[in-house]
Formats: structure tokens, C-alpha cells, sequence
């Protein structure tokens, strides 16, 4: 199985903290994972120290700062466990069979992210979690039947604006 962890457009040097520690990547290859993607943004210094330092079981990691697009390696992963941040939620959401992880950014100005997991996970769309609960967040998607995200309906905002507008 594979893992992919995205931050964003920032950083979140907490979660890259916690997802390249030794015994979170130890533990990773306990849950039958076995290669990590990480897009770690501004966390680089703490990406590359931990992953210097990491002495445990062999496991495939790589990782980048940011790239164009993070689609293929969102395609390419079982799992994703990301900030939740609404481009990379419903990004992630609009792709079939995807097992997200949203992880809430409790250092950021106000809580649109907490609101956003909260509403995604009330749904079955995906499981929130925090920092100190990652891998049995990540057991519990592996069990879980996700719902499908519905479809986007561009008619319906198109006629939204063209009513707000009046035409």
C-alpha cells in the first residue's frame, strides 16, 4: 500500500514532524504501507533531518517541496492524509476510491479547516483526525466503506449567478 501526505501551500511543520518520525514510519510498515509521497512545503528543514535520521524498517519515502499539480500523486496513492485545506479536500474527494485522512491545522488564524473536516467527515466523505491519532486513523480508513463525494453541478451555480445578476 501506499501513502501520500500533503500539507498545502504552507507548511505544517507539526505533521511532517509526526509522519517522518521514526516510529511513525516504523509503524507504517506494520499497517502493510510500504511507500510514502510526501509533499512537505516550508517543512523541508524537518522533512530532510528526519528522514536522514530514520533507522527503522525499509520503507520507500520520497518528497518534494511543491510541484503544478499533485493529481497523479494522489492517483497514485491508497491513501491520502492531508491538511484540510478545501482545495486539496475536494480535490482528493473528486477522485473515486480515495481514502482520506484530514488533518486540522490548529495553528492557522480561525478554524475553516476544523469546519470543513468536521462537515466531510459528518458525511462518511473521509475520517478527520489529529496529529497524535494518525495511525489509528489510518487503521480506521483502511476498515472503512467511504460514501462517494456527489458530483459537481456547474449548471446549478451557473443559474445561481445568472439569477443574482439577472439574467
Amino acid at each position: 500500500m501506499s501513502l501520500f501526505i500533503t500539507v498545502g501551500s504552507t507548511g505544517f511543520d507539526e505533521l511532517i514532524d509526526k509522519v517522518t518520525s521514526e516510529a511513525f514510519l516504523s509503524s507504517l510498515t506494520l499497517l502493510g504501507i510500504h511507500k510514502v509521497r510526501v509533499q512537505y512545503g516550508s517543512s523541508e528543514p524537518i522533512f530532510i533531518k528526519n528522514i536522514q535520521a530514520y533507522n527503522g524498517p525499509r520503507i520507500d519515502i520520497t518528497g518534494y517541496k511543491y510541484k503544478t499539480s499533485i493529481t497523479e500523486d494522489i492517483e497514485q496513492s491508497d491513501i491520502i492524509l492531508s491538511h484540510a485545506g478545501s482545495g486539496t479536500v475536494l480535490q482528493v474527494l473528486r477522485l473515486n476510491n480515495k481514502k482520506l485522512i484530514m488533518v486540522v491545522n490548529m495553528s492557522l488564524m480561525d478554524n475553516h479547516q476544523y469546519q470543513l473536516a468536521q462537515a466531510i467527515e459528518t458525511r462518511n466523505y473521509a475520517i478527520c483526525s489529529n496529529i497524535n491519532d494518525l495511525l489509528d486513523a489510518i487503521k480506521k480508513v483502511k476498515e472503512t466503506d467511504l460514501a462517494p463525494f456527489p458530483m459537481a453541478k456547474p449548471a446549478i451555480f451557473a443559474t445561481l449567478i445568472d439569477d443574482q445578476i439577472g439574467f
